[in-house]
């Protein structure tokens, strides 16, 4: 039992890794040696993989991991300012480091703006455990 999940989990990586490539379904089949129903539901089985991981992200340590990576940003903000006005960097290098305050400022940007909604769904998740919580509170209750 053991080797056969193994042998699954190891076909839907290559169905994943195949995926990314943008083969059909049939393509796929064909080139892994198994009917098009199976790739189907390895499909099936890897959306519903990849929508428990982003719940359960959503669900721990999105806020975290948000907070963590505008800070990393800033910090690079930082550290490139500072090569930026360092007159002994070559003009090269400063102007590199420039480059990379713009993109650090588009990239905070791009999370402070989408960041929002994802969070958002913690929230959503929240409310829904309170919910589901009170609805076993009422059924105890019977």
């Amino acid at each position: 039992m053991a080797l056969h999940n193994k042998k699954i989990k190891a076909r839907r990586n290559q169905v994943a890794s195949l995926l990314s490539k943008s083969l059909s379904e049939t393509e796929i089949a064909q080139q892994l040696g198994v009917d098009q129903s199976t790739i189907s539901r390895d499909i099936k089985v890897l959306k519903e993989s990849a929508q428990q991981f982003v719940y359960d992200l959503a669900k721990s340590d999105l806020a975290y991991y948000y907070k963590q990576s505008i800070d990393g940003i800033e910090e690079a903000k930082k550290e490139s300012w500072k090569l930026y006005n360092d007159q002994t960097v070559p003009m090269r290098e400063r102007l590199l480091a420039l480059k990379l305050i713009i993109q650090s400022d588009e990239t905070r940007f791009k999370l402070l703006s989408e960041g929002p909604g994802l969070l958002a769904v913690k929230s959503l998740e929240d409310r829904l455990n309170r919910i589901e919580r009170m609805g076993e509170q009422r059924q105890s209750f019977r």
